[in-house]
């Protein structure tokens, strides 16, 4: 088995867990793109994109609060910085500005509700039939997520996930179109369910899959995304979840932090030859350099991968 040392110059941090950051300065790289440099706890450097966060009003040398989102296999990592005036899973007043209806990706009337938070940024609010009536000077919005600066909201006294599906549950779904968004450029399948209702599923994750307008699919009701939409995962056309399956082993990834912490990543191959990367941790204990093949148990379909579980 080959072993891909690479050197990662950020430090290794937990994942959902908050750490103050400093703010060294901003750089300027260019083609409009521009940063701010914070420097992590134990010292080492990290990027984060300036335009999402310009009425944050970050100065070098001060400390911010930021949350660890995500560290990927080659150990890049994502944060986001605490909004300086919102909270995630709290409701505020916003000042409303307008009510107006449009035509959404699915080609269906939407009713939405625009409001301004107090940098006066404006934010559109979906709402059901009839809520978007506002006989006031501020709505209630609770605040569902936090990502580059962005505020996703949804009326404080509305229940967007009354679509009757929970999650959790697996349900019978008819791909009646596809379509390219408008917005990102990105390509979905428009499913539909028994009550007509339409949902998302994004077509690069499950090429795979062989999907195809016309067709019936079984998918799992994850969440409900900020947005508004459930997100689904099709039965996968192989694996099955609890199953155990012998897959080749491609390669192992060492990562060293700039903290001196390290991280294993064994990568292997799935049915249709695409990788499948496993987080280790600190140590590869227990895996033979030597090995072609490893049994795993699928403990999870997402975004159509199997996430494994070695077997021990």
């Amino acid at each position: 088995m080959f072993v891909n040392t690479v050197e990662v110059n950020n430090s290794k941090l937990n994942v959902g867990e908050y750490y103050w950051f400093k703010i060294i300065k901003t750089l300027d790289l260019g083609n409009k793109k521009k940063y701010y440099v914070l420097e992590d706890p134990p010292g080492y450097k990290i990027l984060l994109p300036k335009d999402f966060y310009i009425d944050y009003g970050f100065k070098p040398g001060e400390k911010v609060l930021c949350r660890v989102d995500k560290i990927n296999c080659k150990g890049q990592m994502f944060i986001e910085p605490m909004h300086p005036h919102y909270k995630e899973e709290n409701v505020y007043s916003f000042k409303y500005i307008e009510s107006k209806e449009s035509i959404n990706f699915f080609d269906e009337k939407e009713y939405i509700i625009i409001v301004s938070d107090l940098f006066d940024n404006k934010w559109e609010v979906k709402t059901a039939p009839g809520n978007h009536i506002v006989n006031s000077s501020e709505v209630k919005c609770y605040v569902e997520k936090i990502k580059k600066g962005m505020l996703f909201l949804r009326k404080a006294d509305e229940n967007m996930a009354a679509h009757m599906l929970k999650p959790g549950k697996y349900y019978e779904f008819l791909i009646v179109d596809e379509k390219t968004n408008p917005q990102n450029r990105r390509r979905y399948f428009i499913l539909e369910d028994k009550n007509k209702n339409k949902h998302l599923l994004q077509k690069k994750h499950y090429l795979n899959y062989r999907l195809k307008k016309g067709q019936k699919v079984i998918c799992r009701v994850d969440r409900l995304s900020s947005e508004g939409y459930y997100y689904l995962e099709p039965l996968h056309p192989y694996y099955k979840i609890g199953e155990k399956y012998s897959f080749p082993v491609k390669r192992m990834d060492h990562n060293i932090f700039s903290n001196d912490k390290h991280q294993y990543v064994l990568v292997l191959e799935d049915i249709y030859g695409e990788e499948l990367a496993i987080d280790l941790g600190e140590s590869m204990d227990g895996i033979q350099t030597d090995i072609e093949h490893i049994e795993c148990k699928v403990t999870e379909i997402h975004k159509g991968q199997p996430v494994l579980d070695i077997t021990k």
